[in-house]
């Protein structure tokens, strides 16, 4: 009778134990949320919104001096949302700096230099994990020095990764992403690379871009 009872005791242990063990690794294996949601203080951005990035700090550095512009818009539309990668599409991009006729500023002997861009529309990409990626055939800018009788430098990438912390306002941060000079359209007189450094800020329609995982 006294090993009955406490063979009894020892087997409601272990289907406590193998009951509690399941609920566990249930927890453990529960997922939380992964689709990133784009939004404002209105609401939800819906397909199609009109998405805006501004940065006041863009620098390009080169082994020649940096190229420094005050002011870089990128525009464009929503195009996906409520995703593992949300999707939009920048259409529009000026570049504008404080130096006369609103150039950027240089520190290189080649002077002020104005910035255009080429292969838009260019597409980006947000991802629950905090990743932001621009890409397109080439993601391609063109630097034109005045003051060196209009000497063109072009500088292209594959891709622009960038990051930015998921939940709360859209601030996306490009770290040193390497662009190559492409020697057909570029003089002789332009570095080979550089590199794009630069925080942006999202806005829709005046309102600040927010995030969340839902």
């Amino acid at each position: 009778m006294k090993f009955t009872r406490i063979g009894g005791a020892l087997a409601a242990a272990a289907l406590t134990t193998f009951a509690a063990s399941g609920l566990l690794s249930g927890v453990a294996g529960a997922k939380g949320p992964t689709l990133l949601t784009l939004k404002t203080a209105k609401g939800e951005l819906a397909i199609g919104a009109q998405v805006v990035a501004e940065s006041s700090d863009l620098t390009f550095e080169t082994s020649a001096g940096n190229l420094e512009c005050t002011s870089n818009v990128l525009s464009g539309t929503l195009s996906k949302n409520n995703a593992k990668k949300d999707e939009g599409k920048i259409e529009k991009e000026t570049s504008t700096g404080g130096e006369p006729g609103g150039l950027c500023k240089t520190t290189t002997p080649l002077g002020p230099t104005e910035i255009s861009t080429s292969n838009l529309p260019w597409l980006t990409v947000l991802s629950s994990k905090g990743i932001d990626e621009v890409k397109g055939k080439k993601v391609s800018f063109t630097s034109t020095f005045p003051n060196e009788g209009g000497l063109k430098c072009t500088f292209e990438a594959s891709k622009v990764k960038s990051t930015f912390t998921v939940g709360g306002p859209v601030v996306i941060h490009t770290v040193k992403q390497k662009f190559k000079a492409n020697k057909k359209t570029s003089g002789a007189g332009c570095p080979k690379e550089g590199t794009l450094t630069g925080t942006f800020q999202g806005t829709s329609n005046g309102e600040t871009v927010e995030s969340e995982l839902t």
